[in-house]
């Protein structure tokens, strides 16, 4: 502003009008001192053609003059608003820091808090691992006593049915000298062959009837170590499913806290669920029995999804069925059998297709015929190839609601053949 007001008046001081004049050397002088006399007319031309121009020079110059005390003007006022906008914004500003000094210091502590959590989860996991290993350890060593014990009694089969070869040998021995001896004989004598062969075939069958009677006592003996193995594997089965829904629960329990935590330890929880899935499959597949039956406890008028979820559980040997997905995933290879009874609320229309890996199989169809009897029902049953892995499980097709009970009324089942 300063600078401003100086060039303003050295402006002002050195164009003012009549300062100086180019023609009469700085000094002011009016046209009528001047000598015409001595100058001839074609030199006053030429002086008063110079005369107008210093006019025109002097009021253009008067002009520029005006116009540039306006822009000083329009600069001043300019500069002024500039400095109250940069006031304001330094305000802004420093609000802002300190706004964000503040959040970095909450995030900063709510990340050492997550840390700590995230911490304690990992040494929860890690114990998981360790029980999981031992437990791993224990069904081994269980398996090479199982083969043990299968070897042994192979190699006392084997014995055994050694010693009926080498028994049935010697009887075929003598029947064939028998046989030739009975050629030999008179036939008048057949009372003595009879005799005979009477008494080779007691031999005979009470070697069979003693053969039988040790293969039933190692057969009942076998049948008595298998129910032993299936009930400790049952056992050892429901026992690391329980720590794992345990441990499971209280993860998930931690992780619905924070929904960092959440995307966190999801990855965590969906392997422990997939290898409890896996374990129990691998120890069911001992006795390859696949089966479930599951039912939805109540009802719905106005339900639009894609899957049909079947939560309540009534029967689910093999672990291939997921309440809370609703799906059916194959534990081992073989042929299945899956049947579906959907029924429909009040008149509503509701068609369901059984579907295997997103490929529709078959389908129900349950929907107002007129009747008094509001309520139908809609049921199919398909005979499915499946491989371990594969995934099956019921889809709406279309409409809209479905109806059950405390005791189900719509139903999902599937068994192994």
């Amino acid at each position: 502003m300063k600078r401003l007001s100086c060039l303003s008046f050295v402006v002002l001081s050195l164009f003012g009008s009549h300062a100086f004049s180019i023609l009469t050397d700085g000094n002011i002088r009016n046209s009528t001192d001047l000598d015409f006399g001595a100058l001839d007319t074609k030199h006053v031309d030429v002086f008063r053609q110079l005369l107008n121009q210093e006019t025109l020079i002097r009021m253009t110059l008067v002009k520029n003059v005006h116009a540039l005390m306006k822009d000083m003007v329009t600069l001043q006022q300019s500069l002024l608003s500039s400095e109250s906008e940069i006031s304001s914004l330094k305000d802004t500003t420093t609000r802002e820091i300190t706004e964000l000094k503040k959040e970095v210091r909450s995030l900063k502590l709510e990340n050492n808090r997550l840390s700590s959590k995230v911490t304690r989860c990992n040494e929860n996991i890690e114990s998981l691992k360790e029980n999981i290993t031992e437990v791993d350890a224990s069904r081994r060593v269980f398996e090479t006593q199982l083969i043990m014990e299968k070897q042994m009694f192979e190699r006392n089969t084997s014995g055994i049915l050694a010693d009926i070869k080498t028994e049935v040998r010697y009887l075929s021995t003598t029947l064939l000298d028998l046989n030739k001896h009975t050629l030999e004989l008179d036939k008048n004598i057949p009372e003595l062959i009879d005799n005979r062969y009477v008494l080779i075939s007691g031999s005979l069958n009470d070697s069979l009837d003693a053969y039988r009677a040790e293969m039933r006592s190692t057969n009942n003996k076998l049948n008595v170590a298998l129910t032993d193995l299936q009930k400790t594997q049952q056992t050892m089965t429901d026992s690391l499913s329980d720590n794992m829904n345990n441990t499971m629960e209280g993860l998930k329990s931690e992780v619905k806290q924070t929904q960092f935590e959440q995307l966190k330890l999801s990855s965590a929880v969906s392997s422990l669920e997939v290898f409890r899935l896996n374990y129990t499959n691998r120890q069911c597949g001992v006795s390859s029995k696949v089966a479930f039956t599951a039912g939805i406890a109540t009802d719905s008028s106005s339900w639009t999804g894609s899957t049909l979820v079947f939560p309540k559980i009534i029967f689910n040997t093999g672990g291939g069925y997921n309440p809370t997905t609703g799906m059916f995933t194959t534990p081992v290879d073989g042929h299945y059998v899956f049947f579906v009874s959907v029924q429909s609320y009040d008149r509503n229309e509701i068609r369901m297709d059984i579907v295997l890996n997103g490929d529709a199989k078959v389908r129900t169809m349950a929907y107002d015929t007129g009747d008094k009897d509001y309520f139908e029902t809609g049921v199919n049953m398909v005979v499915l190839r499946l491989n371990q892995g594969d995934k099956v499980w019921v889809k709406r097709y279309s409409g809209t609601g479905y109806y059950s009970d405390s005791v189900p009324i719509t139903t999902f089942s599937g068994f192994l053949l």
